[in-house]
């Protein structure tokens, strides 16, 4: 995802009490170099995600921002250790992790430099006994270029992926599925599950760029599951 900011939407359900809609624009200014396939659940040049299900019909907001619904609910991951860093090998990223909260007028800000790449915190962390923790950045940027995720979609089924934590830890993940989706096809009570197997989804844009069309039309997704 990128600077230039790009629309994407993500719901996220938070336990029995509120889903939490998502809508990710990832595009700050898109880079001339920026790939036009490839990383996106998040736009680039800012990056966007996807809107969980059950978000109410509204207007996308501005670039680099998710929407959500939920501003003022506890973090999900409570004490739980936070993901710091992500390393993926075969596509030659190491990337520091930075908390994503949400802001007054319900979207989620991603780090604007697409070195970085998000956790929404909102939602499990990579220790919790059940559900997705989703990781989201922007592809590229304006100001800063192509980032780190374009080069996700080198990744293959059988990848290993390190999260390392806040506590000293490492989590191991084994890539289960390397998906370029439309935007609106994303299944985002998958992505951003609460209660089911855990995972870790790391998402940001794809697809063909469409200024017109408000940037990248897909989202790359990476799901993965605890190795071992």
């Amino acid at each position: 995802m990128t600077a230039r900011k790009t629309a994407v939407l993500l719901v996220v359900s938070l336990i029995t009490l509120v889903a939490v809609p998502i809508v990710w624009y990832g595009r700050e200014g898109r880079s001339s170099e920026a790939p036009t396939g490839g990383a996106g659940v998040v736009q680039t040049s800012q990056s966007g995600i996807p809107r969980p299900p059950a978000a109410s019909a509204t207007p996308p907001p501005p670039p680099a921002t998710i929407k959500t619904r939920a501003a003022e609910l506890p973090t999900a991951a409570g004490s739980q250790a936070q993901p710091v860093e992500l390393v993926v090998a075969s596509a030659k990223l190491r990337m520091p992790i930075v908390p994503a909260g949400v802001a007054p007028d319900g979207q989620m800000e991603l780090p604007p430099n697409p070195a970085r790449i998000g956790w929404y915190r909102f939602g499990p962390a990579p220790k919790a006994p059940a559900g997705s923790a989703v990781l989201g950045g922007h592809l590229d940027s304006r100001e800063y270029g192509v980032g780190p995720l374009a080069r996700l979609a080198r990744m293959r089924p059988g990848d290993p992926i390190e999260v390392r934590l806040s506590d000293g830890s490492t989590l191991r993940y084994r890539t289960e599925a390397v998906r370029d989706v439309d935007k609106q096809a994303l299944a985002l009570d998958t992505v951003f599950d609460r209660s089911g197997p855990r995972r870790l989804q790391i998402v940001t844009c794809g697809g063909e760029y469409l200024p017109d069309r408000g940037g990248y039309q897909d989202n790359l997704v990476v799901t993965a599951v605890p190795a071992g």
